[in-house]
């Protein structure tokens, strides 16, 4: 449990913080924009939309702040006292936490505090990279009137398809242990028109998705080509359109892909897309 409000060092972040959190974390909103995102989400006030926020304090000012819940997320900035304070806040969490995300060196040197246990980490991935992209420098592609908002019928077949991409870059499967709440996740997405698709109802051969959501930024995330579909543009296309959407929203829209994926990064970039920082993602076991 976090003690009451000091001015210097970790204390719990609440609604009245709202307007200093968002100054913080519009620095970077590249980096922040799944804090963003849940921010968005009135997570300040509501511990179950993605667990406790924290922020820690030094001279008077915000120096970090971290979301611990099943995901836990680092801001950009985050000093190393704060990283320090986070860890051992983290480690004291009730919360199960399945995946580590955030700026690359700052996860890197929250994991040496916070520890790798080697049998209890899946997969540490350093390096990705986040791209960014805006109305400027966006390079679009030729129009996909095919885009559109996924329906709820077709929930099991984006599990399905989620499930294949997951495998297929990560080699393993991190919903298996809450499916009910990873379904539930799903449908809310479709729901609040999160998840856009290309091809026929019922059987759409690409998604993408809007992992985090606010004022400043959106995020995608979960972008999937069936295989037997792949090479003809599709995704290039739809992920042009779904610029195009989303900049009459936000100011720019981010990414991250892992540094590896030369496929992806072709695409990203011959979009316009260009790097805005590191990521480093850890998953549990």
């Amino acid at each position: 449990m976090l003690m009451r409000p000091v001015r210097d060092g970790i204390r719990r972040l609440t609604g009245r913080d709202h307007w200093e959190v968002l100054g913080f974390l519009r620095q970077s909103p590249e980096a922040n924009a799944y804090l963003l995102g849940q921010i968005a989400r009135q997570a300040l006030d509501r511990e179950a939309v993605a667990g406790v926020f924290a922020g820690f304090w030094r001279g008077g000012a915000l120096a970090g702040i971290v979301c611990v819940g099943s995901n836990l997320v680092v801001s950009e900035p985050c000093s190393d006292d704060a990283l320090d304070a986070f860890a051992l806040f983290a480690a004291r969490s009730a919360y199960v936490i399945r995946v580590v995300v955030g700026p690359d060196a700052a996860v890197a040197a929250f994991m040496d505090r916070y520890g790798r246990e080697p049998d209890a980490i899946a997969l540490e991935r350093p390096h990705q990279i986040l791209y960014k992209v805006d109305r400027v420098t966006h390079l679009p592609a030729d129009p996909c009137p095919e885009l559109r908002p996924a329906d709820v019928t077709e929930l099991e077949h984006l599990l399905q398809a989620d499930l294949s991409m997951v495998m297929e870059e990560l080699g393993f499967d991190p919903f298996s242990p809450d499916l009910p709440s990873f379904r539930r996740g799903w449908l809310r997405r479709i729901r609040e028109q999160r998840s856009w698709v290309v091809g026929p109802l019922g059987a759409p051969v690409f998604k993408c998705d809007h992992s985090a959501v606010s004022d400043d930024v959106i995020q995608l995330a979960g972008v999937f080509t069936a295989p037997e579909s792949r090479g003809r543009g599709i995704a290039r296309r739809a992920i042009s359109a779904m610029c195009e959407l989303l900049f009459r929203e936000v100011p720019c829209v981010t990414l991250y892909v892992h540094s590896e994926n030369a496929r992806a990064i072709r695409l990203y970039e011959s979009l316009g897309f260009h790097e805005a920082g590191r990521v480093r993602s850890v998953w549990f076991a």
